[in-house]
């Protein structure tokens, strides 16, 4: 029986991996623990005892903490990769975003999730975004399986924003964002559209979020950095139908 000294997760993930001789180069890491992973890397350049720098990318468009970079040491090269072992206690780090992505992988979720985002307007016709990360965004949550889409959704905003009622409109957009490099990241996102009388301008004390703006006109979403062009796009027909229809409900 084999017996390793960390333990492993077969998982796939994509990673940058840089080097002078080859510069920076994606791959998948699909055999990783604590002390070290193996890349999908064939026909490379790279020798044993190279040292490398090594970051695990963030696969979701939806999420958009910073992820670490670390120090590696190719010790194994073989026809269709290579194995690299951390070298500094800073490898912890990219074991930890590992295991959070893992984690959020449960059953119904893997590997396709579906996301959804809520486009809240308020009763002066003014949008809501959040900032997250150095970027807005709309307000959401991942769907479990076994969970109701709008309970769930509900249930988020109220704990993040403290905003209890909502109404909900319509379905503003479907979209998803497979990764060329590594399809099983796909994530289908859902944009709804709702209403609410509530406008707070203060987060919750434990929000996910550190601040948010109620924008008015479409200019102002032309000037904000967001999470992603499709969702400025929409906010900025979204602001346009509420400035073009002052009297009707979106």
């Amino acid at each position: 029986m084999e017996k390793r000294k960390y333990p492993r997760i077969q998982i796939p993930l994509l990673v940058e991996l840089t080097h002078p001789t080859i510069g920076t180069v994606r791959a998948l890491a699909r055999d990783i623990s604590e002390g070290g992973v193996f890349l999908d890397l064939p026909d490379t350049a790279l020798t044993t005892g190279a040292k490398v720098k090594l970051t695990l990318l963030n696969i979701h468009q939806e999420e958009h903490q910073s992820t670490p970079t670390v120090d590696a040491t190719i010790v194994r090269v073989e026809e269709h990769g290579v194995g690299l072992e951390f070298s500094t206690v800073i490898s912890r780090h990219l074991w930890k975003s590992v295991r959070r992505v893992r984690d959020e992988l449960a059953i119904g979720r893997d590997y396709f999730q579906v996301h959804q985002s809520a486009a809240i307007v308020n009763e002066k016709r003014q949008l809501l975004v959040v900032h997250q990360y150095g970027k807005w965004r709309y307000p959401g949550t991942y769907l479990v399986v076994g969970k109701d889409w709008e309970d769930a959704l509900g249930a988020t905003i109220a704990a993040e924003l403290g905003i209890a009622q909502m109404r909900f409109k319509r379905t503003l957009a479907v979209s998803s964002t497979p990764e060329v490099e590594l399809p099983e990241a796909a994530v289908l996102q859902l944009t709804h559209l709702f209403r609410c009388s509530a406008s707070p301008e203060e987060l919750p004390q434990n929000s996910p979020y550190s601040s948010l703006r109620w924008l008015s006109r479409p200019h102002q979403a032309d000037e904000l950095t967001f999470m992603s062009t499709r969702q400025r796009d929409l906010s900025y027909e979204l602001l346009t139908s509420l400035k073009q229809t002052p009297d009707t409900h979106p």
